[in-house]
């Protein structure tokens, strides 16, 4: 199956299909390829990791509860009519949507596939000398760069047929300096549905910019602790929705009691300026996707309107419980993987402040910026995320930098604090999502500045 076209692929897909009727039970199958380049360089290491190419197919149906196959081996397909059972009169019990047709490809301006292993780690190393160089305070610079590119084909017996090819690339580069007895670091990633043409952002100007990021950082201060109003970057406004908040919404976790917001839904959970949305198809971000990996169309999950919940994360199965219609959050890592509610890009909407004007009328507070790690608590509501840099603010203005900030509490109390939103561009940030230690898919989140009273921090 890996030498045919994708027509032929639909075609076959088609005729395992007719075998399942629509009336009495709901069938899908997906055809599911990766190929990945990583490359992890230190100047004590370059590890290099290829996947030409890895694919499989998972086949499933549902009789009350979903049963399934996967295969890695394409030569006896007939074993998914074989094994998968045929049932009479549950086909009510999936919503049923309208078939729909797409075939997507994207297309980068400069193909990663097209460009040698030998040449990508020379632009990778080009990059750590020349970072490496700047200054002496500079002892250590890691760089991660990885590369994707995803093929999903679907078919299922409501006459979907899609096909969707996505690349993702993703560079992440931490200068690492030291001066006396100091060491830290700040880091700088960019990413996207992109080609290798993304690197040609990395100008000599932008990589001073870098190299002085984390240099500002030897002469940063501890932070305070205590309660203090915060203002925190989109990228810490991201970890917020995302870890802190977006976990908890997940359906098949409101469905088994596993969240403190099971009983939420269309009540207040947040300060009326708050918009808090959830949506695949957004241009060229990491998380983003035309159809999910159970047919659905992309649309958009308003999860929170002017502080009131208004929907959960769902998949097929959770929206026909809850007897809604998702927005396409049913997600796989892999065809190897189950099917589960997932977030995309999930990001706190623009409000109506100017940063400036949220910056001055704080007496005693301070800024989170470059957020660096989240922890969720989707049972308890409480959280935990931690900016990699900050700065006091004193009598309205920014003054000292500030080393590692731990924000905490209990979520909805963050949430319900939050008094203002700043009217920036929502800017997103990409990275990986597990559910529990597994099944990690590709996500981004972010907004916009977000202000937020009497907030507990802490040192990271």
């Amino acid at each position: 199956m890996i030498d045919q076209s994708f027509d032929q692929i639909f075609t076959t897909f088609e005729e395992i299909s007719n075998n399942f009727k629509r009336t009495n039970q709901y069938f899908d199958i997906l055809y599911d390829s990766l190929s990945a380049v990583f490359i992890n360089k230190t100047p004590f290491s370059e590890d290099i990791s290829a996947v030409t190419k890895t694919s499989g197919i998972v086949a499933r149906t549902f009789d009350g509860t979903w049963k399934e196959i996967a295969l890695d081996d394409f030569s006896n397909l007939n074993i998914i009519v074989e094994k998968l059972p045929k049932v009479v009169n549950k086909g009510e019990e999936i919503a049923e949507f309208e078939g729909w047709k797409l075939n997507k490809e994207l297309k980068t301006k400069i193909n990663p596939k097209d460009i040698p292993i030998e040449e990508k780690l020379k632009k990778i190393r080009d990059i750590s000398d020349f970072i490496q160089k700047y200054d002496k305070r500079i002892v250590m610079c890691q760089i991660k760069y990885y590369e994707t590119e995803i093929t999903r084909i679907f078919v299922n017996n409501e006459g979907s047929q899609l096909r969707q090819v996505i690349p993702r690339l993703r560079l992440f580069i931490m200068p690492i300096v030291k001066e006396g007895m100091t060491i830290d670091f700040d880091y700088s990633v960019i990413e996207g549905e992109v080609g290798f043409e993304i690197l040609d952002e990395l100008t000599d100007t932008k990589l001073e910019q870098i190299a002085n990021n984390s240099l500002d950082m030897l002469k940063a201060k501890i932070p305070p602790a205590g309660k203090f109003t915060v203002i925190v970057d989109p990228g810490m406004g991201g970890t917020i929705a995302h870890e802190s908040f977006g976990h908890g919404l997940e359906a098949d976790q409101v469905l088994r009691g596993r969240s403190y917001l099971k009983d939420k839904l269309n009540k207040k959970v947040a300060s009326e300026v708050c918009v808090i949305c959830d949506v695949p198809d957004m241009g060229n971000q990491l998380g983003s996707y035309f159809f999910d990996d159970e047919g659905i169309k992309a649309g958009k999950n308003v999860l929170v309107e002017h502080g009131i919940l208004k929907n959960f994360i769902y998949d097929r199965k959770s929206a026909s419980l809850l007897n809604t219609t998702p927005q396409g959050n049913g997600r796989r890592e892999s065809y190897a993987h189950v099917v589960q509610p997932r977030m995309s890009n999930t990001y706190f909407e623009p409000g109506d402040y100017d940063i400036e004007e949220m910056i001055s009328e704080i007496k005693e507070g301070v800024m989170c910026n470059h957020s660096y790690f989240g922890m969720e608590d989707p049972i308890g509501g409480g959280m935990q995320c931690t900016s990699k840099k900050g700065y006091l603010i004193e009598n309205g203005e920014k003054t000292k930098i500030l080393k590692s900030i731990a924000l905490s509490g209990y979520v909805l109390d963050v949430l319900e604090n939050i008094d203002a939103i700043s009217n920036d561009a929502t800017t997103l940030h990409g990275g990986t999502c597990g559910k529990g230690h597994a099944d990690k898919v590709p996500v981004s989140d972010g907004g916009s500045y977000i202000r937020i009273k009497e907030v507990l921090i802490s040192p990271g």
